[in-house]
């Protein structure tokens, strides 16, 4: 592979960053402490064409590559992380419908999914379903021609926004995926937004399931197939935040070297102290790693599927360590200044240390690649 992005690629991530810094910038503040009203600005993206980056353009989207979605992440995560945790969720429901969706589904949410219009959400996980993604107590009955859904999700991302749930449930026949649209299931009920210390921007809800009605044809699959199509949804989610986390760490690198050269002690400015210098050698490093493990696991979910998962669960361990060590050292090089609520460091350290738990803990990407190392 070419870990270096094409000339194409390089002129979507400047355009990108240049929207990240003019539109995502002054509000990111705002977005993480729900002064500025999430559901809108999604909206706002959606109409730029910013939701349905992947979406093929038969189906209203710009038709580009999952990896030019990674890179869209990146720059709006050298803003407000919490922008990629929301992402993820609806990117995977995406790349899921594209890759494993009825002509039928596709043709009906992409479009939707593409423009904003509809905000896509992963309702896997419950209170004793968490690593554990398949020990769920939902149920699935069949009846006749459809099937009802009763149960209850934890920490659903976009739970409260998205208008299509990808709903884990336990059926007769084994595991079973339900596509579920809100907009004809009102018995979808979402809980308040779960505070958290991290990632604030994105919502994070309870959801109800009360005797939900879902065709047979909203069905995504089931059995050994389901287990497949949540594995692959929470891989796609795992490189999504990664890309957040590689935004974040780009931000932590241009606020420490700024006050290196700007900020003086002892008659010179402490980028000339060996200390400060090695900090930022092992930021610029680290940082450029696992940008370019992010790159090649986006990469890989078009060209190299076979190890697609393996790359994800390597881009979601190193990326969010990194990112939680490297915010700790730029708040160590900014000193009080980096403590302070008038810098985004303290934001971004407690955003990091989220990565490391959401969208699958940090332990269960060893565990995975271990797994995969047949020992």
């Amino acid at each position: 592979m070419n870990t270096f992005l094409s000339p194409n690629q390089e002129a979507l991530q400047q355009q990108y960053g240049t929207f990240a810094n003019e539109v995502v910038a002054p509000i990111a503040a705002d977005l993480a402490s729900h002064k500025t009203c999430l559901r809108e600005f999604l909206q706002s993206l959606g109409q730029k064409g910013y939701m349905g980056i992947s979406v093929p353009r038969e189906y209203g989207g710009q038709g580009q590559s999952f990896l030019a979605s990674v890179l869209f992440v990146e720059a709006i995560g050298e803003h407000e992380a919490g922008l990629g945790l929301t992402l993820a969720s609806h990117q995977a429901v995406i790349e899921v419908l594209k890759k494993f969706g009825t002509d039928t589904q596709k043709s009906r949410y992409l479009p939707l999914l593409a423009r904003g219009e509809v905000l896509g959400t992963l309702a896997f996980t419950e209170e004793q379903a968490g690593t554990d993604v398949f020990a769920v107590r939902t149920e699935a009955k069949a009846t006749g021609d459809s099937f009802e859904l009763d149960g209850q999700k934890v920490y659903v991302v976009n739970g409260e926004m998205a208008g299509l749930h990808l709903v884990l449930a336990k059926a007769e026949s084994g595991l079973g995926l339900f596509l579920v649209d809100t907009g004809e299931n009102g018995s979808v009920k979402a809980g308040l937004n779960r505070s958290r210390m991290g990632l604030k921007s994105a919502r994070a809800n309870d959801v109800k399931y009360n005797a939900v009605k879902v065709s047979c044809e909203a069905q995504l699959g089931q059995g050994k197939n389901a287990e497949t199509i949540t594995s692959f949804a929470n891989d796609v989610a795992k490189v999504v935040i990664s890309a957040a986390a590689i935004g974040l760490l780009r931000s932590c690198l241009k606020l420490s070297v700024e006050h290196a050269r700007k900020r003086e002690q002892f008659g010179t400015n402490i980028g000339q102290f060996q200390g400060i210098q090695w900090k930022l050698a092992d930021m610029l490093t680290e940082s450029v790693g696992a940008e370019l493990q992010v790159h090649r696991a986006a990469w890989a979910l078009e060209e190299e599927t076979e190890k697609f998962a393996t790359y994800a669960a390597m881009s979601k361990l190193l990326a969010s360590k990194v990112a939680k060590v490297q915010t700790g050292e730029a708040i160590q090089v900014l000193g009080a200044a980096g403590l302070s609520e008038d810098l985004p460091l303290e934001r971004f350290y407690r955003d990091a240390k989220a990565m490391e738990i959401c969208l699958g803990t940090s332990e269960a990407q060893k565990i995975q690649l271990v797994t995969e190392l047949r020992i």
